[in-house]
């Protein structure tokens, strides 16, 4: 089966600067500490290809990776506000890849603003908030205009929470549940949270109890498990996030950044694959997991 890969990563040069410029600027205090651990995250070697690598072939990369995975399409989330950089690389294969917006500031006066020109004029079909590493509460009542502003593009927002490999982040902001708020105040909002919301899985189960706008992102290899009491084996993620959201809010991902030495993460896919392939439902909510569930959201069709 033809799968979509609803998380993949675009790095470019230019976005680790912007990043780094933006990380130094919010945490000014810890700005050589997070240089540092910049630096640990991405590995000289990445920064250098970086440095040398173009638009045109990290794409021929990602496409005979995609071809050799039997991966239709791919959606590539951007690591900051260079969205020059995720237009571009778009446009060099719009029939395989797909890419987000990212918001340096998404609690800015003219954020709502930026998102429609990021939609309309680059073609984008997503947004991607991360509010541990942007220090703000998804609550927050200076980010209803952003998702009311999705909400009008018929856009999904996709949230990382819970833990992570960022160089920095803030803990405070990272509870799923704070989402309860926004979910009900803008209903028709799709909302992807990634990662099964990276050790806040029993948060996302509750979020499941009214809400009907929230899709689970299964990607990455899921380690947040091994930083848990039960640490609960992946099949049981997979099946428990069925049997709550139903197979038509569950969406497939590998978390995959291509770099030198590591292709596409293969061995992510088969084994999800595998799980869902076990799960006791139909072949076509199968297929709902690893492709039409993305299809529809990202794309508006089944």
């Amino acid at each position: 089966m033809k799968v979509i890969d609803a998380h993949v990563h675009l790095i470019t040069r230019a976005m680790v600067d912007d990043a780094a410029h933006r990380f130094g600027a919010l945490y000014p205090l810890a700005r050589d500490a997070v240089a540092k651990r910049a630096e640990r995250l991405f590995g000289k070697e990445f920064l250098g290809w970086l440095g040398g690598v173009t638009l045109e072939e990290q794409a021929r990369e990602w496409l005979k990776a995609m071809d050799a995975n039997n991966v239709e399409r791919a959606i590539f989330f951007p690591i900051s506000g260079q969205l020059e950089n995720i237009r571009d690389f778009v446009a060099l294969a719009p029939d395989r890849f797909a890419g987000y917006a990212f918001l340096n500031d998404p609690a800015a006066a003219d954020a709502a603003g930026r998102l429609r020109r990021a939609v309309t004029d680059y073609g984008l079909v997503g947004l991607k908030l991360y509010p541990s590493l942007q220090l703000f509460n998804c609550c927050d009542e200076r980010l209803f205009p952003l998702y009311a502003e999705a909400q009008s593009l018929g856009i999904p927002i996709t949230f990382h929470f819970g833990i992570t490999h960022a160089p920095v982040a803030d803990y405070r902001y990272t509870n799923p549940l704070d989402l309860q708020l926004p979910l009900n105040l803008f209903p028709d909002l799709n909302v992807i949270i990634a990662h099964f919301g990276a050790g806040f899985f029993r948060e996302v189960c509750l979020l499941g109890f009214h809400n009907k706008n929230i899709h689970l992102d299964t990607s990455g290899t899921n380690n947040w498990r091994d930083y848990t009491p039960e640490r609960p084996p992946l099949n049981e993620i997979f099946k428990r996030a069925v049997e709550i959201y139903s197979a038509e809010r569950v969406v497939f991902g590998t978390d995959t950044v291509i770099r030198p030495g590591a292709g596409y993460r293969s061995a992510i896919k088969e084994e999800q694959s595998g799980i869902v392939d076990g799960l006791n439902i139909s072949f076509g909510e199968k297929e709902l997991i690893l492709r039409g569930n993305a299809q529809r959201l990202f794309f508006g069709k089944g």
